[in-house]
């Protein structure tokens, strides 16, 4: 082997390593720090966290439950506050629950944590100023997509046909005479 196919295979290596470390490096707490479905529907205290620590918000909380899937957990990929144990993701329910507490409403903590965090901690973007870019532009591509893909294949038939390429209609209106000529030539 070559030394740059064993760079390659290095890099390859060093990359799909890192990926996995990626994919688990928010391993979730499993099922003994998640309440049973049958605490749930009895409506039980939330469970204890490993290491005896007590959970200082209510999961089963309607209220808790709307306001903490509205935050994006800054260290996992994909995941809202609520569906996170990490670190970062506990605090912010803790402070949900604060704010909670203090009995304030849905909108009133999240102008909190957007006053605090900034608008980045919010899994979904205001539909206002630049992030209205992140709202129209994909809208804009689904519904203009289409149309542009067929303006761009109708333009490149028309070069064709400029640039000498004949179009099927043209090509086979020429075999239809040649057959008719054929038919009456040979009776």
């Amino acid at each position: 082997m070559g030394d740059e196919q064993m760079k390659f295979l290095k890099t390859m290596s060093l990359l799909f390593v890192l990926m996995q470390g990626q994919a688990f490096a928010q391993a979730p707490l499993g099922d003994a720090a998640m309440p049973s479905q049958d605490a749930v529907d009895q409506g039980a205290p939330a469970q204890e966290l490993p290491g005896d620590k007590r959970r200082k918000y209510d999961t089963n909380d309607p209220h808790f439950r709307d306001v903490a899937k509205e935050f994006r957990c800054p260290t996992c990929t994909g995941l809202s506050v609520l569906e996170s144990d990490a670190g970062f993701s506990v605090q912010i329910k803790e402070q949900v629950q604060e704010q909670i507490n203090l009995g304030k409403n849905h909108d009133q903590i999240v102008e909190y944590f957007v006053e605090r965090y900034g608008a980045w901690i919010l899994r979904e973007p205001p539909a206002k100023g630049i992030n209205a870019i992140a709202w129209i532009v994909p809208i804009t591509l689904l519904c203009l997509g289409p149309i542009l893909i067929w303006l761009l294949v109708w333009k490149r038939r028309v070069k064709a046909d400029s640039h000498g390429v004949r179009s099927s209609t043209v090509i086979l209106a020429e075999m239809q005479e040649s057959l008719q000529r054929l038919k009456r030539e040979n009776g």
